[in-house]
């Protein structure tokens, strides 16, 4: 398996309690109730921060680098628990993502470089319906050989 295959199995382990994480091989066309909260990788997601995204490399540098989305996606908006019902929720999921993350910056050795990402909670829309959630858009440098 290659480096990003490998980094994106990891990315699909990392644990955060009492969430259900999704390998890309896993990726639900819909989700129900029951498997709500979700980490979900996403190989597309329409605006500005597509899915998954390797940029142009150079070959006289070696490296390549690649951002990916992983999706948070806790209650849909119709379910009627509201925003002030959600944000705490979607608070301390973030907590537990990011020091999920600090504890293991380089997925178990697949990343050369610790990664960084950023985050963008708010209306979140997977398989048609809307979703509080959280955008995690991860940039990794990868190294080429």
């Amino acid at each position: 398996m290659g480096q990003l295959a490998t980094a994106l199995d990891n990315l699909a382990n990392v644990a955060v309690s009492g969430v259900t994480s999704y390998a890309l091989d896993e990726t639900p066309e819909a989700l129900t109730g029951a498997q709500l909260p979700a980490l979900v990788i996403l190989p597309e997601l329409a605006g500005e921060s597509p899915g998954l995204e390797p940029n142009p490399f150079s070959a006289g540098h070696g490296t390549l680098t690649v951002r990916v989305t992983h999706v948070l996606l806790l209650s849909p908006v119709m379910a009627g628990g509201g925003l002030r019902g959600a944000l705490p929720v979607l608070a301390a999921a973030v907590d537990d993502y990011a020091e999920a993350l600090a504890a293991d910056p380089t997925l178990d050795g697949a990343l050369p470089v610790p990664l960084h990402f950023s985050l963008a909670a708010g209306v979140v829309v997977y398989a048609g319906i809307d979703y509080h959630g959280v955008r995690f858009t991860h940039t990794w440098t990868l190294h080429l050989e």
